[in-house]
């Protein structure tokens, strides 16, 4: 089993490998300051992967994000995400398809047991950067392995239940996520689309 995850691990990290044509970048800002930045990937190849990483800098407080999901058939077929503060990795959660609506999440880094999920996740919330979520109800949080409330809540606008009890917002513009709205440590955070930059290949 360690094996394999450190199999699926490889994979998942190993950005370079696949080609991506444009990262769309957004500001993560507090208070009206900007304490950093948002990449979501747009890739190019038969899979369907989908990669965000967000990083982030206060006074004594400093942290870094991942998640990267890879789908097929309508399904998601493995994730990870991975949370930094200060430079020493906090959390891991990797969440593994078996077979047939079957999935196990494994967590790092926290004491909690390993998971299984008997249900179909065809979204998750790093997808709500990728389309606006019409007519969905739930939405998986591949950070805390477990389906959340999702609700309309204005036009284009949606709001999300998360685990911890907060809730997350986003609001959409032609299909396109513009902003999201947050908390980071009891802190409230909006996360805006700055703009769209082509990647070096």
């Amino acid at each position: 089993m360690k094996i394999r995850t450190g199999i699926i691990l490889w994979w998942l990290l190993a950005v370079p490998a696949f080609s991506f044509s444009q990262v769309v970048h957004y500001d993560v800002i507090v208070a009206g300051h900007t304490i950093g930045g948002v990449k979501v990937y747009h890739f190019q190849n038969d899979v369907k992967k989908q990669r965000i990483e967000a990083e982030f800098k206060v006074p004594f407080y400093s942290g870094t994000f991942f998640s990267e999901n890879n789908f097929s058939d309508g399904a998601l077929r493995n994730s990870v995400t991975e949370h930094h503060v200060n430079g020493k990795r906090k959390q891991q959660t990797v969440t593994t398809f078996v077979a047939n609506k079957n999935y196990k999440v494994d967590f790092s880094g926290e004491e909690r047991a390993s998971r299984h999920l008997t249900q179909h996740i065809a979204t998750t919330i790093t997808n709500l950067y990728y389309q606006e979520p019409v007519d969905l109800e739930t939405v998986y949080s591949e950070r805390y392995g477990k389906l959340c409330a999702l609700r309309k809540v204005g036009e284009s606008r949606y709001a999300i239940s998360l685990p911890n009890g907060k809730q997350s917002i986003y609001s959409y513009t032609s299909g396109d996520c513009q902003e999201v709205q947050t908390e980071l440590s009891g802190v409230k955070v909006r996360i805006v689309k700055r703009d769209v930059r082509l990647a070096a290949r």
